[in-house]
């Protein structure tokens, strides 16, 4: 599951801090990306909400994989 910590801060019109946070978004979404193709679950949990909605899906069923 992941917790979100936030977006690295970038001042406005910084444009080396704005390319080195769209890589940054790009390297989190490659790694659930290969964590889900290797077959484990992946879950967002929202700040605020309960644990039991992220977790919900894993209850469920199936939680989409590779299926090894």
């Amino acid at each position: 599951m992941e917790i979100p910590s936030g977006d690295p801060s970038v001042e406005p019109g910084d444009a080396a801090g704005e390319l080195g946070l769209r890589l940054w978004h790009a390297d989190r979404d490659a790694i659930r990306f290969a964590l889900r193709d290797s077959g484990v679950p992946v879950l967002r949990h929202v700040v605020g909400e309960p644990l039991d909605l992220a977790l919900a899906p894993l209850l469920s069923g199936r939680v989409g994989g590779r299926g090894r």
